[in-house]
């Protein structure tokens, strides 16, 4: 009797843990944007955070080039962000500081780069006897260097890429002949009245990327057309139609409105 209470004790303990961790296990720290569009004719930017929690949190703030290198401190990047670490009250922001370092970098193309915060919530008094999992949540979004040579945005370059069948039906191949960089948000291809996925990727300037069906999904017979969206500068979406124009290529039909 005394062992079936105990691990009734331990579920019910383990129940209100995963009630709080649920209730807490969501991101209160936001980033105004989905991307930073740094100019090159500018020394600094600001990047305002707001805390949308209703507890005081802790941030951490740095940039990294997008590598598998955790060490903060051995990151090298073009960019430092000042206050690196800081407190934010319920409901307030914080603006900081992307600061240009100097750092040599491409001025025919643009380079990419990511603004990372790191938000650390205060310990839960109600659940600390209790075992639990502490959270800390970590935001990424893409800093793109825009040399000040370059005086137009990556959508207004839409309809210089090429787009390419990659037979049989397995997809698409996109090449990049400017030098900005691509991002993708979705893309299918249509076959009738199916709708088939495609694996959509960033493409770099002068670069390519294949976009195929996915391996667990059937091959549509013949592609009628693709629809691609693409990110804009500002975060938005625009969706743009290709057709066949040939055996092996497509072509824009459709713009956004």
């Amino acid at each position: 009797m005394k062992y079936q209470y105990a691990i009734i004790l331990k579920l019910i303990t383990a129940f209100v843990s995963l009630v709080f961790i649920t209730q807490s296990a969501f991101a209160g720290m936001t980033i105004s944007g989905t991307r930073i569009i740094f100019p090159g004719n500018v020394r600094e930017k600001n990047v305002r955070t707001t805390n949308k929690d209703s507890v005081p949190l802790l941030v951490q703030v740095w940039v990294d080039d997008g590598g598998k290198n955790d060490d903060i401190n051995s990151i090298k990047a073009p960019f430092t962000v000042t206050p690196p670490i800081y407190r934010v009250e319920p409901g307030k922001g914080q603006s900081v500081r992307l600061i240009y370092n100097g750092m040599s970098l491409p001025q025919d193309r643009e380079s990419v780069f990511w603004f990372n915060l790191l938000e650390i919530p205060p310990e839960n008094e109600t659940v600390k006897d209790f075992d639990r999992l502490e959270l800390a949540f970590r935001t990424r979004i893409k800093i793109f260097y825009r040399p000040s040579a370059l005086k137009s945005g990556s959508i207004q370059e839409v309809e210089k890429l090429k787009w390419e069948f990659i037979r049989p039906a397995r997809g698409i191949k996109v090449i990049n002949p400017t030098p900005y960089y691509i991002s993708f948000y979705s893309a299918y291809i249509t076959s009738g009245s199916t709708k088939s996925p495609l694996a959509v990727d960033m493409i770099p300037p002068f670069g390519s990327k294949e976009m195929l069906v996915d391996s667990k999904t059937s091959r549509p017979a013949t592609i009628d057309s693709v629809t691609v969206r693409l990110i804009s500068d500002y975060g938005s979406i625009a969706e743009y139609q290709l057709v066949p124009k040939s055996a092996s290529e497509l072509m824009i039909s459709t713009l956004p409105k």
